[in-house]
């Protein structure tokens, strides 16, 4: 048996690898002609375009490494299949799992590969490649920072922070603004509970307080108040550090410290789930495409198998995305939300597996 697991072994990790590529450069080129006109607008060059997207690699390694997985778990079993090899296996004795088991054990493998890129690699990939996006491809533009587990912006005549960034509400929470002069010497300070830029060009400020230190201190609380800042909010939405550029340790933190404040982070919830369910998926998905691989293998061949690897593929990313979408939104828990998708797949592949053999 040792000779077969080496061999189902070898045999998907040389088509897992292959997929793998396949997608990183399919994805390349279809973000390269979708960012081309900005490239050039911005006349970017050719170590900049290629800096871009190496960095952006173990994203997008993680990203599509589940539909590789699924397309190289279904062409691996489909060809073994139709030579007669599974066959051979079930004859003598062995169980659909132990004759599974090497190719369940590659999925594992990408899956850990997955979950480290994504706490080790990525984070700071990802941020590098957004600075490149920003300082190279298109100079010139200030952002907010995202330091202690707060977005900030230096501006012309001051400072601005925010607890937790609402890019859909154009709004920010835990909201704040030092104003200094020349000597950087603070002159006055406001804190808000919410603040909304409108389409005039002012913030709308709720719930907050003005101090002003010109001689003596002066304060001033208010329900609802406008202000007009330098800076406007798309430095915040722009410089909003997304969950991808953190590990699980800060984004965790950064949620308990803003839950404590009492600050909606719904959507960081899902997304600090979804930073364990999501790599999960290249061993979940396995469950669904081998039995799935197993029950036709001689109608199609491997055409059929990259089609219904492309169909459940699409399938399951409308499930996960709707899902994450559902918790971002508040309609579903964050913890089903990043979840259920993994859940359901792994009901599907596992009730599969149970009449994969009938």
């Amino acid at each position: 048996m040792r000779v077969v697991t080496r061999y189902l072994l070898r045999e998907f990790s040389k088509m897992a690898a292959a997929a793998v590529a396949g997608f990183l450069a399919l994805f390349v080129v279809i973000d390269f002609f979708e960012r081309a006109d900005e490239f050039l607008k911005y006349k970017a060059s050719a170590g900049e375009v290629f800096r871009y997207y190496l960095y952006s690699a173990p994203n997008i390694f993680i990203l599509t490494s589940p539909v590789a997985v699924l397309l190289a778990v279904l062409i691996t079993v489909s060809l073994r299949a139709r030579a007669n090899e599974f066959t051979a296996l079930f004859s003598g004795g062995i169980g659909i799992g132990r004759a599974c088991a090497p190719i369940l054990a590659g999925c594992a493998v990408i899956s850990a590969l997955s979950l480290l890129g994504s706490e080790i690699l990525a984070p700071r990939a990802n941020r590098k490649a957004r600075e490149i996006a920003q300082f190279a491809v298109r100079p010139g533009k200030v952002d907010a920072e995202f330091s202690l587990n707060r977005y900030w912006i230096r501006g012309s005549n001051g400072i601005l922070s925010a607890q937790v960034v609402h890019p859909e509400k154009r709004e920010l929470s835990g909201f704040q603004y030092l104003e200094v002069d020349g000597d950087f010497r603070l002159v006055r300070r406001i804190d808000a509970r919410s603040a909304t830029f409108r389409e005039d060009g002012k913030w709308l400020l709720r719930g907050g307080t003005e101090r002003r230190f010109s001689g003596s201190l002066e304060t001033a609380r208010f329900t609802e108040k406008e202000f007009s800042f330098p800076e406007t909010l798309l430095a915040f939405l722009e410089g909003e550090t997304p969950p991808e550029e953190m590990t699980y340790a800060q984004l965790s933190g950064y949620v308990r410290d803003s839950v404590a404040r009492g600050y909606d982070v719904r959507r960081y919830e899902v997304d600090l789930h979804a930073k364990l369910s999501y790599p999960l998926l290249n061993v979940v998905i396995s469950l669904l495409a081998i039995p799935f691989a197993l029950r036709s293998p001689r109608s199609g061949g491997v055409w059929k198998s990259i089609g219904s690897g492309m169909f459940i593929g699409f399938v399951c990313w409308i499930l996960l995305s709707t899902s994450l979408s559902l918790g971002r939104k508040g309609m579903l828990p964050p913890l089903l939300a990043a979840w259920f998708p993994d859940l359901l797949i792994a009901s599907a592949g596992i009730s599969l597996f149970r009449y994969a053999r009938r």
